[in-house]
């Protein structure tokens, strides 16, 4: 079948992989650069973890982790760094005795943290007296960007094609399968398409998920380690960890980026993906220092990088992943950002069986699109 992706961040460049290694005719639409920094899969680090308050995601992991696996071996790349990871919050919050029960319940091994033994295991770590932690060996860092490019780097391998600085104005139902009408390029008839279009999403939705999608610009920021006590802050002493309370997330220092990252996946200023701020926020710098020397007192408060990055986000932070209403052998991909990242293997091979009209091989009811029509209406 001659299948398009559009859109070759994480997921896009998953769901070409996919589909021409299984032998279909793939035209990759992008409308920047393959691995620009213009939208949500850019960088040196996102967070791989089975730790979740909601089972369903730990789940996805179980089947997503193999697909990580697969794609470092097949690309020769050193995709991930297995550093653990430190999952911490009061001792009563909800989210913690979740996350542990989903373990439980998935079989992923785990331990739990009282604050002494804590700050044995992560001496750059201070936890409240009323906290606990969950150490899991099974978590540590992707390396974004790189694994974006691995992906794509296969498909193009197996031939797929790939149009960079085109972009798709209209997806037009057509007898059998569907027009694709790109600025250069015309008109493209197809037998599918996967629809990956990260924060520009909402125009190509129908009005209730389009609307309820919201895209906001994110920032992080490095601090440097005071002088003596960057040995704390290696791949080797500092797992990826996550407030479960604040939910401040952050990485340790790794790579060619100095300085331990440090990052808020709550909040966020709403923004049009093509008109973005992408300077320096000196309030939202301050909350980041505030909070990365309280919680590690071995850092300086020194910003040696920092860096915008959008997310676009549905209101119950489920994704979306379903057929696009109308347009037959259209998959959508969307409402990722910020979780998202960890699942792009498996979220780009859902994306592919759903548009080749194959059985996905899993329960997808809760990122159906129908669900934004309900809520609305009711």
């Amino acid at each position: 079948m001659k299948v398009a992706v559009i859109g070759m961040g994480g997921v896009g460049a998953a769901a070409a992989w996919h589909l021409a290694r299984a032998g279909h005719q793939v035209e990759c639409i992008e409308q920047f650069e393959l691995d620009h920094e213009l939208g949500g899969s850019y960088g040196g680090s996102r967070i791989y973890r089975h730790v979740y308050p909601d089972g369903l995601y730990t789940r996805l992991m179980e089947a997503a982790w193999p697909m990580w696996l697969e794609l470092e071996k097949v690309s020769g790349r050193d995709l991930m760094l297995r550093c653990g990871g430190i999952f911490f919050g009061p001792g009563d919050h909800p989210d913690m005795a979740t996350a542990a029960a989903a373990l439980r319940d998935s079989g992923v091994p785990f331990e739990t943290l009282g604050r002494d033994e804590a700050a044995r295991r992560v001496p750059a770590l201070r936890l409240h007296p009323e906290e606990i932690a969950i150490h899991q060996r099974d978590a540590g860092l992707l390396r974004a960007s790189a694994c974006v490019v691995a992906m794509a780097g296969l498909a193009r391998a197996a031939g797929a094609r790939l149009r960079e600085r085109t972009r798709l104005l209209e997806i037009e139902a057509r007898p059998t399968g569907v027009r694709l009408h790109l600025d250069p390029g015309g008109s493209l008839d197809l037998d599918a398409a996967v629809l990956a279009p990260g924060p520009w999403a909402r125009g190509f939705l129908p009005s209730a998920a389009a609307g309820a999608i919201q895209v906001t610009r994110q920032r992080y920021h490095h601090f440097l380690p005071a002088p003596g006590r960057e040995g704390e802050f290696g791949t080797d002493q500092l797992p990826v960890w996550i407030d479960m309370d604040s939910w401040f997330y952050g990485f340790p220092v790794h790579d060619e980026v100095p300085g331990a990252k440090v990052a808020e996946h709550l909040g966020g200023i709403p923004v049009d993906p093509d008109h973005v701020d992408r300077g320096p926020d000196e309030g939202l710098r301050e909350r980041a220092r505030a909070y990365a020397t309280g919680r590690f007192p071995g850092l300086t408060g020194e910003v040696s990088y920092e860096k915008t990055c959008l997310y676009e986000k549905t209101p119950d932070e489920d994704f979306i992943l379903d057929l696009l209403p109308g347009l037959p052998g259209v998959s959508v991909v969307a409402g990722t950002s910020g979780h998202g990242f960890k699942f792009v293997p498996l979220l780009g091979a859902l994306a592919a069986r759903l548009a080749l009209g194959e059985d996905p091989k899993a329960d997808l009811r809760r990122f159906r699109l129908g669900r934004f029509k309900s809520k609305l209406s009711s």
